[in-house]
């Protein structure tokens, strides 16, 4: 979207999602690796680079209807829409919830998860490349949680793909959370052995010695002042007994770290350590004595999962430890929704109202709204129409936006959802609108559209459209066009007409193609074709500029030729634009 009306986030939570994955799956391996575990806000893991994409030079048509069913996200009963599920690059699935959740499953024999290797493997390969950027995990994280993914739905990882970003990572006898790391650690050696005696990959000389060598080095002091570091060490020891000999005194490690481990008392981190120290030592041939169940007091949620200090709800690593351990009331949870392809990250499920209105629009094209409009109903009535009945006028962007999305779904789900919705949301209104607002007098005109209210609203002397319509603008816009469009619609006034016409002609630098700054933009176009209704071949226009190749469009030129996928609400702008139906392309364009 140009700049001035990009889609607003309500409350973004990434950074905290991030940071519990971070802490346990660092926790698993050793406490020395959590510093280069903990994912960024931003995406970009510690000690790596940000993950590329790059596109195709021709990209493959879009299978709309496997699209569609990708970004489906159920727990049986509602259901909604994620963007870009085909997406390496920007995959609006969680590794780490969909790798954990789906060891749970496998453990548990759930039978509600429904996820199909082949859809996950289409993001889960940046993962094996240690260049998922989104998921926040360094690179060894990504990889050996890729591995389990695939292998927990019925699968498997590309087992030279693995190997080939484990060695980069190797230096010596241990293995680095990333390439931009230099020492190897303890915690990023036990994933990748994981990784590699997981898929049948042999596992390097030097990383047998060295570690046979450490183990002969530890003493019972070294894992009381470091039981985490000392659990991974001897995690790899028991992944590969029968590669490599260990030392004689390698049972009295395993006591001492264990006898380590229990002093640190009742925490999610040592449960972790424990279930895996545990099965380190069922593979050297160690007996330990029986799991406390005092170690689990005060941690189990209501739902029957281990949660992180501060949280409500069970983590699905630290519940999978506590199974292991036999911690009591404790249970599998869930499935939870999820698409054939994965589970959602927190951000995705935030935005998964207007990914739902995009692809209710691309749907419809299709004629495939069918299947999950009992879901979706059901979404509408019970979370998102009751959260926006809430809000109050004046209504800010976020709202606003809230509001022209539900109207879209509710009106393609049929008289009873669209009655439903008009009913319960408090009525349109202009308070706060300012002439100047071009966004909000835009996202205003299409929430009043069709209702009772709209003409008194929009079309009256007085009223915030007939003024900001009347004064001088400084400079043009194409969301000032595209809010004097709508106006004239809903007025049938065929001067407010005439003027979004010119006000988008003088943003457009070829047939179809408009500005947004001082360049191309695609957001711009279908804004600016929408407000001028050219008889020219907008479509051919944006290829043309670069800004779209078949199936594949982009908001620059530039951003073209790294983007590995075509949004939702993006493709359902072009399958309007083909058609030449470009009065369909507003609202699912914003």
């Amino acid at each position: 979207m140009p700049t001035a009306h990009r889609r607003p986030h309500r409350s973004p939570r990434g950074a905290v999602r991030a940071h519990r994955a971070a802490v346990l799956l660092a926790a698993a391996v050793a406490v020395a690796a959590v510093s280069a575990c903990s994912p960024q806000p931003d995406g970009a893991a510690a000690g790596r680079e940000p993950g590329r994409s790059v596109a195709p030079a021709a990209a493959p048509p879009v299978d709309t209807a496997a699209l569609l069913l990708d970004s489906w996200v159920s727990d049986g009963a509602r259901g909604w829409f994620v963007d870009g599920a085909q997406s390496a690059a920007n995959s609006p699935f969680s590794l780490y919830e969909t790798a954990w959740r789906l060891r749970l499953a496998a453990r548990a024999g759930t039978p509600d998860v429904h996820v199909d290797p082949a859809r996950l493997a289409l993001w889960t390969g940046a993962a094996e490349e240690g260049r998922m950027a989104s998921s926040g995990l360094p690179a060894v994280a990504q990889v050996g949680l890729a591995v389990d993914a695939l292998h927990a739905a019925g699968g498997s990882a590309d087992r030279e793909r693995v190997a080939r970003t484990l060695e980069s990572l190797r230096t010596g006898g241990g293995y680095r959370t990333g390439p931009a790391v230099a020492a190897a650690d303890p915690g990023s050696t036990a994933v990748a052995v994981r990784a590699l005696t997981r898929l049948a990959l042999p596992v390097p000389a030097p990383v047998r010695e060295a570690n046979r060598t450490a183990l002969a080095a530890m003493t019972t002091r070294d894992t009381a002042q470091n039981p985490n570091g000392a659990a991974a060490l001897l995690q790899s020891a028991g992944m590969l007994r029968g590669s490599a000999e260990v030392p004689p005194h390698t049972a009295e490690l395993v006591t001492a770290t264990h006898r380590a481990l229990t002093a640190l008392g009742a925490d999610p981190v040592r449960l972790v350590s424990e279930a895996a120290l545990r099965a380190a030592a069922d593979q050297l041939g160690v007996a330990l004595p029986a799991f406390d169940p005092a170690a689990c007091a005060g941690l189990v949620r209501p739902d029957g999962g281990i949660a992180l200090p501060g949280a409500t709800r069970g983590d699905p690593q630290a519940t999978s430890a506590a199974l292991d351990l036999g911690c009591p009331g404790v249970r599998a949870p869930t499935a939870g929704a999820h698409s054939r392809a994965g589970w959602p990250a927190q951000q995705a499920a935030e935005g998964a109202l207007g990914a739902s209105a995009a692809a209710v629009a691309l749907s419809g094209q299709t004629r495939s709204t069918t299947g999950f409009a009992p879901g979706l109903e059901r979404q509408i009535r019970e979370v998102w129409l009751p959260a926006a009945a809430a809000r109050k006028a004046p209504y800010d962007t976020a709202a606003l936006v809230e509001r022209v999305d539900l109207g879209l779904i509710a009106k393609a789900l049929g008289d009873a959802v669209a009655r439903a919705v008009e009913e319960t949301l408090p009525a349109p209104s202009t308070d706060g609108l300012k002439p100047e607002d071009d966004a909000r007098l835009l996202l205003t005109a299409i929430d009043a559209r069709g209702t009772d209210r709209a003409k008194s609203l929009i079309c009256e002397a007085g009223s915030p459209y007939r003024t900001a319509a009347a004064r001088t603008a400084t400079g043009h816009s194409v969301v000032r066009a595209a809010w004097l469009r709508a106006a004239s619609e809903t007025c049938e006034d065929p001067e407010l007409a005439r003027l979004a016409a010119a006000e988008a002609a003088a943003r457009r630098v070829a047939d179809g193609v408009y500005r947004a700054g001082g360049d191309a933009s695609f957001e711009a176009s279908v804004l600016g074709v929408w407000a001028e209704r050219p008889s020219a071949d907008a479509v051919a226009g944006w290829t043309r500029a670069g800004l779209c190749s078949g199936d594949r469009c982009a908001e620059t030129p530039a951003a073209l030729t790294t983007s590995d996928h075509t949004s939702l609400r993006t493709l359902a702008a072009l399958g309007a634009a083909r058609t030449g139906d470009y009065a369909a392309l507003f609202p699912l364009a914003f």
